[in-house]
């Protein structure tokens, strides 16, 4: 119960920041994000780092809204978009993927009056939440395939890279589907 109300807050939270048209509250979600952190106990230096990582997406939609709308509107576009992040961050670091799954299971109660299997959403989740970082891993791997072959990764050679990305992706599909059928999951 407590993993839901944490993730209930999180994302009202979150939305919140994208509502926030005053200079004052700006202050005071950035004051309730470092609180976050103390609380939490989640280090500036990887914040930081988590933010780096995400300054190119951030600076491009800050370019668009500069083109679209006008520098003060995409200035504030960019501190959201920087709250937000930051609180998801912390929220994915003082959060495991099994708790996510079963925050949404929970969340999801109401529609066992459908006749929905509540296990089968949080099995969905969690191996969905846990494919993303193989999924970068394989992306890496890749990438560092291809340069050790001498190949660019440009628009030209990207049906090569996605294909064998796309392959790599369904052979560890498939190993989760004969794991998950071994140990017996779905049988009637």
């Amino acid at each position: 119960m407590k993993n839901s109300i944490l993730f209930l807050l999180f994302v009202i939270y979150a939305t919140f920041i994208f509502f926030i048209e005053s200079n004052v509250l700006f202050f005071v979600v950035l004051f309730i994000n470092f609180l976050a952190m103390i609380i939490f106990k989640v280090k500036l230096s990887q914040t930081i780092e988590n933010l780096i990582k995400l300054l190119p997406f951030i600076l491009l939609t800050v370019i668009i809204n500069v083109i679209l709308a006008n520098y003060e509107y995409a200035i504030f576009v960019a501190i959201k978009l920087l709250l937000v992040c930051n609180i998801t961050f912390i929220y994915s670091k003082t959060t495991t993927v099994r708790e996510i799954a079963n925050t949404v299971k929970i969340l999801c109660t109401p529609l066992k009056y459908f006749k929905v299997n509540l296990e089968d959403i949080e099995l969905l989740v969690c191996i969905s939440l846990s494919m993303i970082p193989i999924l970068k891993a394989e992306y890496f791997q890749l990438k560092e395939s291809c340069i050790a072959k001498g190949i660019e990764l440009n628009v030209k050679n990207v049906k090569i890279v996605l294909t064998k990305w796309m392959v790599s992706t369904m052979k560890r599909v498939n190993e989760i589907e004969e794991s998950v059928i071994e140990k017996g999951y779905g049988e009637v």
